[in-house]
């Protein structure tokens, strides 16, 4: 399989706003191939609360490995199988604030990334 991947962010002191665009094919069937844009939008409200959004759609021909017969509903609910699709997409928004030192992943190194800790609530 291979792959192609570009993403552009950019950050502001009102907040930021980052695109991901993602192709991918099978080399031995170019038609096997799945195409996908994903992208958010992050408002700072006040210090440390912000309000986000975004989402992300793909259109999808490279299912190879689907299982032959139909699913259960436990079976949709719990994503033990995949169904066929042509195309798949997901969206969210939500408020989030960040709170602590932004010297704390110094301290604790599991903090990834930097800034203090982040709490999420998405609808």
């Amino acid at each position: 399989m291979q792959s192609v991947s570009a993403a552009y962010e950019v950050v502001q002191k009102w907040g930021s706003v980052s695109m991901n665009l993602n192709w991918r094919n099978y080399l031995h069937d170019f038609s096997k191939n799945n195409f996908g844009l994903s992208g958010s939008v992050d408002f700072r409200i006040a210090k440390g609360l912000s309000f986000n959004m975004g989402g992300s759609f793909s259109f999808v021909h490279d299912q190879l490995a689907l299982v032959k017969g139909g699913a259960t509903p436990e079976e949709i609910l719990l994503r033990r199988r995949e169904l066929e699709t042509q195309y798949s997409y997901f969206t969210h928004f939500g408020l989030s604030y960040t709170f602590g030192s932004i010297y704390n992943n110094v301290v604790n190194p599991r903090f990834g990334g930097g800034g203090g800790n982040r709490m999420m609530i998405s609808f």
